[in-house]
């Protein structure tokens, strides 16, 4: 029961950080959605908004290279779908990779985004 009570009181900490980012990301303060987020990107395993939104703030601020990474993270897990191709899409497009642009986003859109 314990054990229990302690892996549900974790799962809240990773849900406010998220909570957080997503609330700054609507406000349009990219640089504290990553401060939010830094905690749960450190893993093996970020959860896949987390690194959506990473992905996103990077793109926002100008970050072609971290918001490249982010979006590979996904893409190249399958995690993610259209929205992380659509990030990755826009990413690869900023750092001038126009047909792996084209390709990434004619995926998203086939995947109804």
């Amino acid at each position: 029961m314990r054990a229990l009570a302690l892996l549900l009181l974790g799962s809240l900490a990773l849900a406010s950080p998220l909570e957080e980012a997503r609330a700054l990301y609507a406000r349009g303060e990219m640089e504290g959605v990553l401060a939010r987020l830094k905690p749960l990107l450190q893993g093996y395993d970020p959860p896949e908004e987390a690194l959506l939104l990473a992905g996103f703030a990077h793109h926002r601020l100008g970050q072609r290279e971290e918001a490249l990474y982010a979006f590979s993270r996904l893409v190249g897990t399958l995690r993610g779908g259209a929205e992380a191709l659509f990030g990755f899409g826009l990413a690869l497009r900023a750092a001038g990779d126009l047909e792996g642009a084209r390709s990434a986003l004619e995926e998203a859109y086939g995947q109804g985004y």
